[in-house]
């Protein structure tokens, strides 16, 4: 039987599931008809607001009478330049439509330079992606009112495939595992990558109300798992509330030992911190946990997969082939030590020579291949992380696009909510449960 809760989360996904679809099929079916609609809806709310605010001017307190007149204007005029301008409003959406495919086309082009001149294969098919984004951008952004069509029926088309993703979801917590294992998806269908993007931050502060709200009359479980077993291979989701970290990064452990990619190399960092050289990293993940907390003010996200004999073996061997494309580099602080010279650990701030200084972390750069050059919207952590598991046959994410720590996150916490699937176990690391003494040992005698 499955429990309570998790039927809960199948149920959930069901419901979500068929109102998707639903509302797809009606976007396929009514068009520009029901959009039409759906804005003299909109037009009708905004003048009800305004007459309410007209109303608390004469019925609502003293020092709310200049506000609620202030508003109620506001609205009205927002109300009449809309109902004059009908084409407006109706363009809005294939506007931002054309926008957001013009950007995913500019990404392309920019993946298709770093694969160019780094001679790494796939360098073809970005361009053509970016080519046929591109194409298809700039009649919606030129032209909205004329592609309003097109750009509903294909919106109904991904909410209806995103709502067959959330029905396959419920049918996989229903199926025995043997029957699962052999059904195996080569697409999956996520949510818009600006929403996914924001999920790991959103989750954060969920969990710090819940951790402050007074008389919170249930314990929050910072470990939960399925079964009573070790994970073999452990997925590090990681977030914070400052900057960039909000859209969060992801980690792989195996043995004890993580393994993450990013940009760390100071000296290479370009436009905007987005591209530099790739470099890799492994550390012990007892070190690496208290560090990640207390240095860069993070919460962690950590979800252990339970793997078979075969995807073990299937992951040592990429794991290995990715190490033989290594070279070994050193950060700003240990080429200082190699040089003997006088020096102080206070002075070196950067990333990869604070890791090295409290893990003794080792990194290497790529010799040669795609993630010779890094960048946050193609070659990311995520995309090496995917690459790793993806090629040992562990069936996980499977998309050509942006993968967004978001997209991890949202992934695998749901499959920890199904009965048979391979995340058996779900934990959270973050200032509150963290062993004080841990950290303090790791940070000695290092000044910030």
């Amino acid at each position: 039987m499955i429990k309570s809760d998790k039927f809960f989360s199948a149920t959930n996904s069901l419901v979500i599931g068929i109102g998707l679809v639903f509302i797809g099929i009606l976007m396929v079916v009514g068009r520009d008809y029901l959009y039409i609609n759906f804005v003299n809806v909109f037009l009708i709310a905004i003048l009800f607001l305004s007459i309410k605010q007209f109303v608390n001017y004469f019925i609502g307190k003293r020092k709310d009478k200049n506000m609620s007149f202030t508003k109620s204007f506001l609205y009205l005029v927002f109300c009449l330049i809309l109902s004059l301008f009908r084409d407006i409003p109706l363009s809005i959406l294939p506007i931002i439509f054309g926008f957001y495919l013009l950007i995913n086309a500019i990404i392309k082009f920019i993946n298709y330079y770093i694969l160019y001149r780094n001679k790494a294969n796939g360098r073809l098919t970005e361009l053509i992606l970016g080519i046929f984004y591109f194409v298809i951008a700039i009649p919606i952004i030129i032209f909205p009112l004329k592609n309003l069509n097109i750009v509903l029926v294909i919106i109904g088309i991904y909410l209806i495939l995103l709502g067959i993703n959330y029905i396959f979801d419920f049918i996989s917590f229903l199926i025995p595992k043997r029957i699962k294992n052999k059904i195996r998806r080569n697409i999956r269908i996520t949510l818009p990558v600006f929403i996914e993007a924001l999920i790991p931050y959103t989750v954060l502060n969920e969990i710090n109300y819940l951790l402050d709200k007074e008389n919170y009359d249930k314990p929050f479980l910072f470990e939960e798992k399925k079964e009573d077993i070790v994970p073999d291979l452990e997925i590090f989701v990681h977030t914070s509330s400052l900057g960039f970290n909000r859209i969060g990064h992801v980690d792989l452990c195996y043995h004890g030992q993580v393994i993450s990619y990013g940009n760390y190399d100071g000296q290479s960092i370009r436009f905007f911190t987005m591209i530099g050289d790739g470099v890799l990293f492994t550390t012990d993940r007892e070190k690496y946990i208290p560090f990640c907390i207390e240095h860069s003010k993070k919460t962690l996200f950590v979800f252990g997969l339970k793997l078979t004999e075969n995807q073990k073996k299937n992951l040592d061997k990429i794991i290995q082939k990715t190490f033989d494309n290594l070279y070994e580099w050193k950060p700003p602080y240990l080429v200082a030590l190699s040089q003997k010279k006088k020096i102080s650990k206070s002075k070196y701030k950067d990333y990869a020579s604070c890791l090295y200084q409290m893990t003794n972390a080792k990194f290497y750069k790529f010799k040669e291949g795609r993630f010779k050059k890094y960048f946050v919207l193609g070659t990311n952590c995520c995309k090496l992380a995917n690459n790793i598991i993806g090629k040992s046959g562990i069936d996980l994410l499977k998309m050509n696009g942006i993968i967004t720590p978001g997209t991890y996150y949202e992934y695998l916490n749901r499959e920890f909510q199904k009965k048979n699937s391979m995340v058996v176990s779900r934990k959270i690391y973050n200032q509150r449960n963290v062993d004080k003494k841990t950290i303090q040992e790791i940070f000695k005698g290092f000044s910030r």
